[in-house]
């Protein structure tokens, strides 16, 4: 009578029912081999391919489609103008939803509007005086809608999304509300302004420091350190995480976070993180660059 098998061997016929009745044993199979490898054939410090289109949403002040390999998100920045005094900490507001989805909004991607939020006001992505409407006690406030095409999503690719549009925002000019030429503001207190049709001006980020989301995972049994997470496979697969918001800047890093159980993450994979994160924000940073020079003419 042959041996029997373990159940995961015998499922090898068939990679995808292997890997979803077994995700962490598929994978640890890939990570076994000599190089290692992932199942969607990177490296583990490889990135997905990304790709930034920008402007490509009617009706918005600046929009951007990003994709990283098969996750894709769309964000539309809006803006509506309000009494200077009833403005909050920040003079930008995100939400993040999946499209199609119903019912109530999700704890996780609450969460991850919550830490865009957070993160673009620690960040400094912009000066809000330059949103501030001359000669009257108003400001402009803006609102970016993400929408993720996937369910395979990760806050890296939404945040790249906020960004490329933030990059070719431009707000409308406030003139009086008796103007012809105006469009109401969408909600908000009564304003004395309205958004004008025709002109605009560009909004203003800090170009030369944009910082960029970078995740990491790292393996408790290996120590190995995956870039740029992709999927429920790989996301269950680690025990260890690190997210990284930096500029391709050599001294800027804003945000650092660790998840993970007791001596997980050590000194060396923090730096060789940071390492490939501040590549990564070159890469992206260059990827945007060319995307609007080939739809404006110029760089930003």
């Amino acid at each position: 009578m042959p041996e029997t098998q373990p159940f995961a061997e015998a499922l090898s016929s068939s990679p995808q029912l292997f890997a979803r009745l077994l995700p962490t044993v598929y994978f640890d199979k890939y990570l076994s081999l000599d190089p290692p490898i992932r199942p969607s054939l990177r490296s583990p410090t490889q990135f997905r391919p990304c790709s930034i289109n920008t402007s490509a949403l009617p009706n918005t002040f600046g929009s951007s489609v990003v994709r990283m390999g098969e996750c894709i998100a769309v964000c539309g920045i809006t803006g509506y103008i309000i009494d200077s005094n009833e403005a909050g900490r920040s003079a930008l507001y995100t939400n993040v939803d999946i499209v199609g989805r119903a019912g109530p909004p999700q704890s996780e991607l609450m969460s991850m509007s919550e830490w865009m939020y957070e993160t673009a006001l620690a960040t400094k992505l912009f000066d809000p005086v330059q949103l501030r409407i001359e000669n009257t006690a108003q400001t402009v406030v803006l609102q970016a809608q993400i929408q993720l095409l996937s369910q395979m999503y990760s806050g890296d690719v939404a945040w790249a999304a906020l960004l490329a549009a933030l990059a070719v925002t431009r707000i409308p000019k406030a003139i009086p509300a008796d103007d012809e030429e105006t469009l109401t503001a969408d909600f908000g207190t009564e304003p004395v302004v309205r958004f004008s049709k025709t002109e605009t001006k560009k909004l203003e980020l800090n170009y030369e420091n944009l910082p960029w989301c970078v995740n990491f995972g790292v393996m408790d049994d290996t120590g190995l350190v995956l870039a740029d997470l992709e999927g429920r496979v790989e996301e269950v697969s680690v025990q260890g995480r690190i997210t990284i918001v930096t500029s391709s800047v050599k001294s800027s890093i804003q945000n650092l976070s660790i998840s993970a159980g007791k001596g997980i993450i050590s000194k060396e994979h923090i730096r060789q993180c940071i390492a490939l994160a501040k590549n990564r924000a070159a890469e992206l940073d260059s990827i945007l660059n060319s995307q609007i020079y080939q739809s404006n003419g110029n760089r930003w």
